[in-house]
């Protein structure tokens, strides 16, 4: 993992790769997951319990952290030439 050290003159800063940036993707994801497990508690199991919004930011949340995970499994398993 490549470490961007602080350049007093500025300017020499190495670009965050893809592999960097898969990772942080993927840990978002689970992060917004393990979010969503409290949102489910909190609105109900069965989401039975929640109005309207409540599920739609439930659903909201799940579909995004997903998206993230996904995101972040492609950007770490492609090659740079």
């Amino acid at each position: 993992m490549e470490r961007m050290d602080y350049d007093p003159e500025g300017g020499n800063y190495q670009p965050v790769t893809e592999h960097e940036t898969g990772s942080t993707f993927i840990v978002a994801g689970l992060i917004m997951l393990i979010a969503a497990l409290g949102w489910a508690l909190f609105v109900g199991w069965d989401i039975r319990a929640g109005g309207g919004l409540m599920q739609a930011i439930f659903a909201a949340d799940v579909v995004l952290a997903l998206f993230l995970m996904t995101l972040g499994f492609i950007k770490k398993k492609r090659q740079i030439n």
